[in-house]
């Protein structure tokens, strides 16, 4: 009777212990947190959800991915920075704004660089860049994957721009980034740093007279109530990148990372392909909402005035620019 009683009571705590080992699995399961600047109805937050419903479904739950559209967690560079630091967080994220911590990704979003996304996904696929993305991990960044953000145009509150000297002396909002700045520079205006979410209220108020954007962006955020005139320069074809916590991918367990690795680009790609999608129906909508669309821009005579550009990062590796144009065959 007393062995049965001491298998039993052996049984009941390896049945313990086991229970309180699958708890502790489950709490340590990774929550990982996808913040950004875009609204909920945005294709980078849509992008967004096929990623979590794809992670969670392939993980049965365990990696659960939540969403925080609107810059809950804070504007692009302080979310990066949470990221750096550790938090288990996923962001998208410009290549800018990456450059300050590796400068040559920047050059990624020098204007009138590449001709369209397939020179753009040529050099975010090359060893070049397979290369900086091994300088990202000592600051705790994962790159997970490019995607097109859209293609950036000139848009204004009260006045048609078409050539550089249209926009002499123009507040441009751009963004806190140093490529941003020196596009506007080159453009004659002068540049005015804003966060996005302050965009609107700053063209109602005057406090600029234009910005710059993908015009799904401006939709987005209905600029157009407060910009009249939409410039199609296409200064920039706005990659952009989806990037995570370094500590928080190797949380995961191996069939996790390459899921998610995999899920990830495959979001990217649905992302891309809507970006590429609207382009033309989204200019047509600021159209119809009341926007002056100008078309006959002198691209010619921007793309000139950009060369100079490069001149103002001599932390980027040397010869850079030269070195892309080679890789594509010009």
């Amino acid at each position: 009777m007393m062995f049965k009683t001491i298998a039993a009571s052996a049984a009941l705590t390896a049945m313990l212990l086991a229970g309180s080992s699958a708890a502790q699995a489950q709490q340590k399961a990774p929550v990982l947190r996808f913040g950004h600047m875009n609204s909920p109805s945005h294709i980078v937050n849509l992008g967004g959800q096929r990623l979590k419903a794809a992670m969670e479904k392939a993980s049965g739950g365990a990696v659960q991915i939540d969403l925080f559209p609107s810059a809950q967690l804070g504007e692009n560079s302080a979310v990066l920075e949470q990221l750096t630091l550790g938090s288990n967080i996923i962001t998208q994220v410009g290549p800018g704004t990456i450059a300050q911590y590796v400068p040559n990704y920047s050059v990624m979003v020098h204007p009138f660089l590449f001709k369209n996304w397939d020179e753009v996904k040529k050099v975010a696929n090359s060893d070049m860049v397979k290369g900086w993305e091994k300088d990202l991990v000592k600051h705790n960044i994962k790159p997970l994957c490019f995607f097109n953000f859209g293609t950036r145009d000139l848009y204004t509150r009260n006045k048609a721009v078409k050539t550089p000297a249209d926009s002499a002396g123009l507040k441009i909002r751009v963004q806190p980034v140093a490529i941003y700045t020196e596009l506007v520079k080159s453009m004659g205006g002068q540049p005015t740093p804003m966060p996005w979410p302050e965009v609107y209220s700053a063209l109602s108020q005057g406090v600029i007279d234009s910005a710059e954007a993908p015009p799904n962006a401006i939709i987005d955020q209905k600029h157009f109530e407060a910009a009249k005139f939409y410039m199609k320069t296409n200064h920039i074809l706005d990659a952009s990148v989806v990037v995570m916590s370094l500590r928080a991918f190797n949380a995961l367990n191996a069939d996790q990372k390459k899921t998610l690795e995999s899920e990830a680009n495959a979001a990217c790609d649905w992302m891309t392909e809507e970006s590429n999608k609207v382009y033309d129906s989204a200019v047509a909508e600021l159209e119809k909402r009341g926007m002056t669309i100008v078309a006959d821009v002198d691209r010619a005579a921007f793309e000139k005035s950009a060369e100079s550009i490069q001149k103002a990062f001599p932390a980027w590796s040397p010869n850079l620019v030269a070195d892309i144009r080679k890789q594509l065959g010009r």
